[in-house]
């Protein structure tokens, strides 16, 4: 094994505040020069390069009294403008050319700010968490103001930038202690590990780590302060060959972490590769009990020298083995175009394979990051985009401090998939994320060359990515876009066997909208059978199905082709269901999903292909069967103010409202096992004389009558074999305890409207589903 390589992450700041004292001298002698010598230096500073000014062999620099006065020490507040040397007054300022001190006024007053957050990060064990978070906020807002700068104002602050970074890194590792571990084999420095402030690693190995194994130790027991007060005074010193912070790496002897990497829960464990990794044996890695890989393709641009020697290899392995698997890029794109190019890289090499996981661009180069987060959530958007349309699942890889920052306007994005890489025991990225890169210094059975990167996949994998599910020969598709708990309408539309909706995030599907595309003769109906509702009304062409605004789920859901070229096509359909998982296929107007369970719909996938062609796939179900229904023992109908019948409910459901001081009017139950008959107590009325049989109306319509009681009972032999329980929610009380067989339930005498009922139908003997105490009220 190659000698490892050791970084942390506070051994940048404090190298810049070393050197940034003579950019910042330099900044403050041309300030001072240009408050003496007028127009005349500040051109001189114009037409001088950037790495002139960070020179100071060669910056040109007034004498020392200047730069003492021109140049606050103070950290207190960054934001503040750089003083002026004493004795000066108002009429000081230069005297210059309209244009000629725009960029050097910007520079100097950044490079100052950005000196003194570089003083407060070598500081900062001498910091309390809150100034350490402080001296965070601060960093941020500067990097965004360098962001905002013209071209020319960046490239004189180059050097400013790269000590700024190093800074950040320098507090966050303050903030959040941990050791993050890699292991860098031969020529290969495209892993997938995140390097905090560069995604290359540094090219040469420490020969003498005694006094660095020191601060590592410190680093492990969470020591961050004595480290970085070791590094500052000089008790512990750190030195790489190219100046780059350190971060620990591990030893020869890493202990075997098997048994971290297998724990239990509802996760999934497993781990990421790449050739690095080797030769490896994915039998002993199944037999391990690695339920996923995650495998690099490459990196970069699509060249065939750029693919991982081991692809082949890997992918082949993990689908002989039936592991299921992702697959991630190295990024080095710089714009949309180089992501563009990246994601045909990837598309060249997993065309023809199978893959359960998302396609993941692996983003964490410090030049990515020097690019802003506009630029970096484009080079995002453009990769996950061309993957979605090739009909694959996409997503991003990067750390937390990423999606925290240049990352964070898609941070809760639902078009592509998150992987948070923070090697910790936790996660503190503001995310939403279904995979956590939590280690990197795995060992597993049949990895045997270094050591591996450790993942935990939350909830069940995704269904297939739809790349590989059929489609029509002419290009005729479906759309759809759904509402999501929480989160509400999609971003993006989905299309062709694509996941809408979320999974493993427990998220209820509220409402949907469908459409066909590329064909004006085929269009499209469907329905869906709501909470508290029931089976709605069909629609079509892109109408609204479900609901929005009254956090009801949808539960199931059928789907049928109309229009003359209808008979063509076949349209498939399945969903992802609460304490379930995927479900089977459904197709033409057929039920999918569930009835009577109260189990909230996920997700979805609908998929158009050419009639009689294959069911696409079953990979990924938990079971076989497209839709459940709960025998139905009783079902039940209000009539509720202001809305009207509801949808029928079944089996001790709520039928009506609670919180919205409405009042039932009428009611109708049905039985397909008993014989049922009821009355109720109406407001004006009494209790209605006679008991109505099933399926009829008892209660007023149309009167504005509410109803104060019920009593329901069993007949013939049903009452021999059957209990019948039921409770209302009265005005001003709640709910009633259960009532059974006939008995009184809820109020007369105090005018107290029901407002909701629930009705179970019971064998004979069991037990009662709650309390039967206080069931009825009598003034």
């Amino acid at each position: 094994m190659k000698k490892k390589l050791l970084r942390m992450i506070t051994a940048g700041a404090l190298s810049a505040v070393m050197c940034f004292a003579d950019v910042s001298a330099v900044f403050a002698g041309e300030q001072a020069d240009q408050k003496i010598t007028g127009g005349t230096q500040v051109q001189q500073v114009q037409s001088s390069s950037s790495e002139s000014l960070r020179n100071t062999d060669t910056a040109e620099t007034s004498d020392a009294g200047n730069q003492d006065n021109t140049t606050p020490s103070g950290t207190e507040d960054v934001s503040s403008t750089s003083g002026s040397s004493e004795g000066d007054t108002e009429n000081s300022e230069p005297k210059t050319e309209a244009g000629d001190t725009g960029t050097v006024t910007e520079a100097v007053q950044v490079s100052t700010d950005v000196e003194n957050l570089v003083s407060a990060a070598a500081q900062i064990s001498d910091c309390s968490s809150d100034q350490a978070a402080q001296i965070s906020q601060q960093i941020e807002a500067v990097q965004n103001t360098m962001e905002s700068l013209s071209e020319e104002e960046q490239d004189i602050l180059s050097g400013s930038r790269e000590a700024l970074d190093n800074a950040a890194a320098a507090v966050e590792a303050y903030q959040n202690p941990v050791v993050e571990q890699h292991f860098l084999a031969g020529d290969d420095e495209h892993m997938n590990s995140f390097r905090y402030l560069n995604g290359q690693p540094v090219t040469e190995a420490l020969e003498d780590v005694s006094q660095e194994g020191d601060a590592i130790e410190a680093y492990a027991n969470g020591e961050s302060d004595r480290v970085v007060q070791g590094l500052k005074d000089g008790t512990i010193s750190v030195s790489t060959a190219d100046g780059a912070s350190l971060r620990k790496t591990g030893t020869e002897d890493t202990e075997d972490t098997q048994a971290i990497l297998l724990g239990t829960g509802d996760t999934q464990e497993g781990i990421d590769v790449s050739q690095f990794q080797g030769t490896i044996d994915w039998a002993a890695v199944k037999n391990a009990g690695v339920k996923f890989a995650i495998l690099r393709c490459g990196y970069g641009e699509n060249d065939s020298s750029q693919d991982d020697k081991k692809w082949e290899y890997n992918v082949t392995q993990c689908e002989r083995y039936g592991i299921p698997y992702g697959v991630y890029l190295f990024s080095y794109a710089a714009d949309a175009q180089g992501a563009a190019s990246e994601a045909n890289h990837v598309l060249r090499l997993i065309q023809g394979h199978s893959l359960t996981l998302p396609v993941y661009l692996d983003m964490e180069t410090n030049d990515q990051r020097r690019l802003g987060s506009s630029k970096v959530v484009s080079i995002a958007n453009t990769f996950c985009s061309a993957i979605r349309a090739a009909g694959y699942n996409a997503g991003i890889y990067a750390s937390a401090s990423w999606w925290n920052s240049v990352l964070s306007p898609v941070a809760y994005d639902t078009t592509f998939y998150h992987w948070v890489a923070q090697w910790n025991d936790r996660v503190t990225a503001s995310a939403s994320y279904q995979m956590w890169q939590y280690a990197d210094n795995g060992r597993v059975s049949g990895i045997t060359e270094n050591v591996v990167d450790r993942d935990r996949w939350y909830g069940d994998f995704p269904a297939p990515s739809a790349g590989n599910l059929p489609r029509t020969s002419d290009g005729t598709g479906v759309t759809y876009q759904t509402h999501i708990q929480n989160i509400g309408w999609e971003s993006f539309n989905r299309c062709n066997g694509e996941t809408s909706g979320t999974v493993g995030q427990s998220l209820r599907l509220e409402a949907i909208h469908i459409g066909i595309t590329g064909n004006s003769n085929v269009g499209v109906t469907y329905q869906t059978h709501v909470q508290n509702i029931g089976w709605q009304n069909p629609v079509s062409n892109w109408g609204d199905a479900g609901t929005t605004g009254k956090s009801l789920r949808m539960e199931a859901i059928k789907i049928s082709l109309t229009g003359a070229d209808s008979s063509k096509y076949d349209i498939y359909y399945r969903v992802h269901v609460q304490n379930i998982g995927w479900m089977g296929w459904a197709k033409n107007g057929e039920a999918a999903g569930t009835q009577g369970y109260s189990y909230r719909m996920e997700a979805l996938q609908i998929v158009l292909v050419d009639k009689g062609a294959a069911a696409p796939s079953g990979a990924g179900a938990a079971v076989s069967e497209a839709f459940r229904e709960k025998t139905t023992n009783v079902s039940y109908s209000t009539h509720v103010q202001n809305i009207g019948w509801q949808g029928a409910v079944t089996d001790g459901d709520t039928s009506g409202t609670t919180g919205r001081s409405l009042r039932l009017e009428a009611i109708k139950i049905s039985s397909p096992v008993a014989d049922i008959q009821y009355r109720t107590h109406v407001q004006n009325i009494g209790w209605q004389n006679g008991w109505t049989n099933e399926g009829n109306v008892s209660g007023t319509t149309g009167r504005s009558l509410r109803l104060e009681a019920i009593q329901i009972r069993l007949t013939g032999a049903s009452a021999s074999q059957y209990d019948i329980y039921y409770r209302v929610h009265v005005q001003n009380i709640g709910w009633t305890g259960w009532a059974s067989n006939g008995a009184s339930c809820g109020s007369a005498g105090y005018s107290y409207r029901m407002e909701a009922i629930q009705i179970v139908l019971v064998r004979k003997g069991s037990s009662a589903p709650g309390s039967t105490s206080r069931v009825f009220y009598q003034k």
